[in-house]
């Protein structure tokens, strides 16, 4: 007989988890490495030999913890889910509840191309695209209110180059395609929404800039508008809000004249008629402005953005009908849009303005008689251009949303509840999403993600958008119900990465073929008598160069092997495994250059090795004891010993399976692990383990030392529902980032590696 081969190591960097709900148990993960292993005959009394004696020596449990789990770090996070990549250059927001959930959605006017790009916000910061409204010629401005009476929420968008403002009536769900009135003069850039006549219907104030004046709409109450009164203000308005500046209980006028250097105060007498408008002073190239009572002694002040001296001007009203002017700290350079609000819970009102030049927010914190501390710069991306503001993750503190317009995106930034922001680095995407494939869509160089989600049917293709997030999800359908695993690899041999996806509900895998620019073609459905495919990993299984297919069949509980040929696949055989298998993975576990499968079986709490023969075929498994519920699993050479080793997450807290192998060691996790992630956190060469913590909504970052043992976990809070995880460089820094894939809240979030075995939601 011959001798057997030593094995050799062979660990992932980038798993593709994937799970399902069960009656039976929780939703799973698998890990499945991307290598191409190339075919070599072998022996089959020297894999089972290789099989046990590697197993032996080399199995890792990740275990549950016994104790509750810790809190994760405070700190900023980076873009939210789905607001990156828009479908146009975004030039204002508006923030309200579209849909009647209780959560807040966002409306971007957008121009190139233009329309109204409505996110609908899944109440942690997270969103996606519910698709763009059509809206007149370059939208320049957007409001929110209730046109029509009924209760529910509706849209005016002033479109400048077509001198209009289109009207988007709410039903509950969506909008209403728009009605267009005239603006009432020419080049609008601005407006805002209150009840100026009395009538008890919602009324606009629209700034035509080209004309130098602002025209009142006047609204009916059923969502139509004629026209009212004009009223010229200064040289070049640019912007108008509204607030009581007078005390009388009518909604009065303030425009900015950025052509003077003024801002304009028109008091409402009734019935739509104001006073002659009277200016003051502000600083140079005023922008936009925001009313409220910043010194707290019951009248309504002025605070101004101005964008040529780069600072806010505060404009205090006085007992005498006047003001007193006060120059705040300079902000960001060319502040383009102000709000203001209680940042920080103390009362007094806070200031934030969006800086055009510099790519931040500045946040300046009142002291609740007209003074404001120092300025605080958050970066956002390219060009802000505008900023909104809400509770936008239901944490009862005011976030903000800046609208980036030379980088088409969309930054959330959370409130912390003592006026310290972060920016989200969640992504929206589909509904439960369950697993996730890691792959190069578009050909850009970077890392994209593919989302299976079970409950929305279809694929989530997330592309990275450097330095810190990712584009819009685009979603394909998943050719099937409740997709519950997704592998990523060239099927056609065409060069560009394809999706195949493994439909629990349907008994079936679709697979969709990509076009290189991040766009895939229609699924085409594999039927090879599926029974709940619950995780799909793809490999060259039998040595001729084309990408295979290893589908785990929970309800039969086997794995059932495709071979790419020309054209499609072939079969390459059903192989039994445990009861209940999880998850899956390819790897050469005896070193013969030939891929192997492994599985772990949630019910009959083992791990099946089934070696392949280089033909595409795989022999009976092996199968090893490992703790209670295994749901997840990884291979990698823990220990530096040349060897590959297997690392296992199991659910259960039983800490019985690992005493039962030679050199074994437990490493705890959160509760119910689901996903693991191995590779060199720290940068000394020695792998490290981070764990995805479906129970306890944590992930674990346990470093190793380089002989299979680790160090106690550091705990990071997650969302909600963590059930796949992958990891890479998702920021272009060269430090290894993990993207976590959140069940509960229909998005991914990013972790970003600082290299030294840390991780935060900012690089």
């Amino acid at each position: 007989m011959a001798p057997c081969r030593s094995a050799s190591a062979s660990s992932t960097r980038s798993p593709s988890p994937a799970k399902r709900p069960s009656s039976r148990s929780p939703s799973r993960s698998s890990t499945t490495p991307a290598t191409s292993i190339r075919k070599r005959p072998r022996s089959r009394s020297c894999r089972v030999r290789a099989v046990r004696a590697l197993l032996a020596a080399a199995l890792l449990p990740v275990l549950s913890a016994a104790s509750g789990p810790s809190a994760g770090p405070a700190g900023p996070f980076r873009v939210a889910g789905g607001l990156a990549g828009l479908a146009g250059q975004p030039r204002a927001v508006a923030v309200g509840d579209w849909n009647g959930d209780g959560k807040l959605d966002l409306a971007l006017a957008s121009a190139q191309p233009d329309g109204v790009q409505v996110l609908i916000g899944a109440g942690n910061g997270g969103y996606t695209s519910a698709g763009t409204l059509a809206a007149g010629r370059s939208p320049a401005a957007i409001v929110a209110a209730d046109f029509n009476s009924d209760g529910k929420v509706d849209l005016a968008v002033a479109s400048h180059d077509s001198n209009s403002v289109t009207i988007l009536l709410g039903d509950g769900s969506s909008f209403q395609p728009g009605v267009t009135v005239d603006s009432g003069g020419a080049g609008p850039t601005s407006l805002t929404a209150a009840d100026f006549n009395g009538d008890g219907a919602v009324d606009l104030a629209v700034v035509n800039a080209t004309t130098g004046e602002v025209a009142l709409l006047l609204g009916n109450g059923a969502g139509g508008f004629v026209a009212g009164p004009r009223y010229a203000v200064g040289r070049q308005p640019v912007f108008v809000t509204t607030g009581d500046m007078d005390r009388n209980g009518l909604a009065d006028l303030v425009v900015l004249s950025q052509g003077s250097n003024e801002v304009f105060v028109l008091t409402n007498a009734g019935g739509a008629a104001f006073s002659s408008s009277v200016g003051f002073g502000t600083g140079d190239s005023p922008a936009s402005a925001a009313v409220g009572d910043f010194n707290r002694d019951g009248l309504a002040d002025i605070a101004v953005a101005n964008q040529g001296s780069n600072d806010v001007t505060l404009l205090l009203r006085n007992g005498s009908g006047s003001f007193n002017s006060l120059t705040l700290h300079t902000v960001g350079s060319r502040p383009v849009s102000i709000v203001a609000g209680d940042f920080n819970g103390d009362a007094s009102l806070d200031i934030a303005t969006a800086n055009f030049d510099s790519g931040d927010v500045s946040v300046l914190l009142g002291d609740g008689g007209g003074g404001f501390g120092v300025v605080k710069n958050y970066p956002v991306g390219a060009n802000p251009v505008a900023l909104g503001q809400g509770d936008l993750n239901h944490d009862g503190r005011q976030d903000l949303v800046a609208a980036d317009l030379g980088s088409s995106e969309v930054a959330i930034l959370l409130n912390n509840g003592v006026g310290v922001f972060g920016v989200s680095a969640s992504f929206g995407v589909g509904t439960q999403p369950l697993a996730a494939g890691l792959g190069d869509f578009n050909r850009d160089g970077g890392p994209d993600l593919a989302v299976a989600n079970y409950a929305s049917n279809n694929v989530s293709i997330l592309q990275r958008a450097l330095p810190t997030g990712f584009l819009a999800a685009s979603n394909f359908p998943a050719g099937g119900t409740n997709p519950a695993g997704v592998a990523v690899a060239d099927f056609n041999g065409d060069g560009k990465l394809d999706m195949a996806v493994a439909n629990f509900g349907s008994n079936n895998v679709a697979v969709l073929l990509g076009d290189g620019a991040g766009g895939f073609g229609a699924p085409t459905t594999l039927d090879a008598g599926f029974d709940q495919p619950v995780a799909i990993v793809a490999g060259d299984f039998n040595g001729d160069g084309r990408s295979d297919l290893a589908v785990v069949n929970e309800g039969s509980e086997q794995v059932t092997v495709l071979l790419g040929a020309s054209g499609g696949f072939t079969s390459g055989g059903t192989f039994k495994v445990g009861k209940s298998p999880f998850a899956i993975v390819a790897s050469d576990v005896t070193g013969d250059g030939i891929a192997d499968l492994l599985v772990v079986n949630a019910q009959s709490n083992d791990l099946s090795v089934l070696t392949g023969d280089g033909s595409g075929r795989f022999g009976t498994a092996t199968t090893v004891s490992v703790a209670a519920r295994p749901l997840g699993l990884a291979v990698a050479d823990l220990n530096r010993d040349g060897r590959p080793d297997v690392v296992v997450a199991n659910g259960g807290a039983d800490r019985g399976g690992g005493g039962r192998f030679t050199k074994a060691e437990d490493a705890k996790a959160g509760s119910q692990p689901r996903a693991i992630v191995v590779d060199d956190f720290n940068g000394d060469g020695k792998p490290d383990l981070a764990v995805a913590n479906q129970g306890s909504n944590t992930l674990s970052i346990l470093i190793g030392d380089g002989t299979g043992r680790f160090a106690a976990p550091t705990t990071i809070t997650t969302a909600g529902g963590p059930s796949a995880l992958v990891g890479a460089d998702f920021n272009g820094d060269g430090k290894l980032d993990l993207a976590i894939v959140n069940q509960s809240a229909n998005t991914v979030s990013v972790l970003f590696g600082h290299g030294d075995g840390t991780f935060g939601t900012t690089p």
